[in-house]
């Protein structure tokens, strides 16, 4: 297996494609490796929240769901869509101290597993005391938007690369956007010389 050129991981912790993309990862690279994350918000605030009845994203959920049942990934809809920065924020302070791994894992699966709400600094906070994290730290850092700024310029930075959407995968010149079949993330992985 060849690391070089790296993979980029566009994703966003409310997308379901986002979610199965993470999985299907962790089933099809091998144990240590993994892509470099990239947070993308699909809606920035101060957009409106998704409403998670519009008919394009029910379509989007169930063709997320039917690859889930074919990689055999359990995945959960929840039906509010909360925003998604504070999530976004907790992994970058998460980082600061060696656990984006464990975070980036704990914000999925509380979000898709649980259907937490990770739009709640409570719940959030909770999240970090799970993997160790000072919640009092935590909690201020969160409050006053300490990594909003950095969130808001990795978005900038993805659009400047020509990401418009999540899940995006990218390594060198081959791209894979959209929640993929196992069968097309695989070619895209081989493609990339990932696998």
């Amino acid at each position: 297996m060849v690391n070089d050129p790296a993979l980029f991981f566009f994703f966003d912790y409310v997308d379901p494609g986002s979610y199965l993309v993470h999985r299907q990862l962790d089933l099809l690279l091998a144990d240590g490796v993994g892509p470099i994350l990239h947070p993308f918000e699909v809606r920035p605030v101060p957009q409106e929240l998704m409403d998670a009845t519009d008919p394009e994203w029910i379509d989007y959920g169930q063709i997320v769901a039917d690859h889930a049942r074919e990689s055999k990934i359990e995945l959960s809809l929840p039906s509010f869509i909360p925003w998604s920065r504070k999530a976004h924020e907790l992994r970058l302070h998460a980082a600061e101290h060696g656990l984006a791994v464990r975070m980036h894992e704990e914000l999925f699966s509380a979000r898709f597993e649980e259907g937490v709400d990770i739009g709640r600094v409570d719940l959030l906070v909770a999240t970090a005391e799970r993997i160790g994290l000072d919640t009092s730290e935590a909690k201020a850092v969160l409050d006053i938007d300490k990594y909003r700024d950095r969130i808001v310029a990795l978005r900038v930075e993805a659009e400047a690369e020509g990401v418009r959407s999540v899940p995006t995968l990218r390594s060198g010149t081959v791209s894979l956007e959209g929640p993929p079949s196992m069968g097309e993330l695989r070619q895209f992985l081989r493609d990339a010389r990932l696998i």
